[in-house]
């Protein structure tokens, strides 16, 4: 019975820590919209997915959106505490992100991004 309780819980570590790859980038100041463009890491092969987790705290409203083709494909109405996850299918090697300040006074945000490749 140890032995397996040991190896689930080493499983599920390894699992949990595969969950927190990815890159982070911070919007410079929340009281200014700004454009942001994500790239896939140097050496990833054909990109077949996206996950981006917002993270952070706003005051006032702000809005942040994930273009596609030029067009809002997926956006998040943030303030106060900011938690979000997106993630799907990418076949792009990078990610435009709008953010567009709104009514924010002050605050941060954070973006942890991963493209997922073949």
């Amino acid at each position: 019975m140890k032995w397996f309780l040991s190896v689930t819980l080493f499983a599920t570590l390894v699992l949990l820590g595969c969950g927190v790859s990815g890159r982070d980038f911070s919007v410079k100041d929340v009281t200014k919209s700004e454009t942001i463009i994500l790239k896939k890491e140097p050496g990833q092969e054909s990109i077949t997915g996206i996950s981006i987790t917002g993270r952070g705290s706003i005051v006032g409203t702000a809005e942040v959106q994930l273009i596609l083709n030029g067009a809002v494909y997926k956006k998040e109405e943030v303030q106060d505490g900011v938690s979000f996850v997106w993630g799907g299918d990418w076949y792009a090697d990078q990610a435009e992100v709008r953010f567009v300040a709104g009514t924010a006074s002050s605050g941060s945000l954070t973006l942890r991004y991963d493209f997922h490749d073949l």
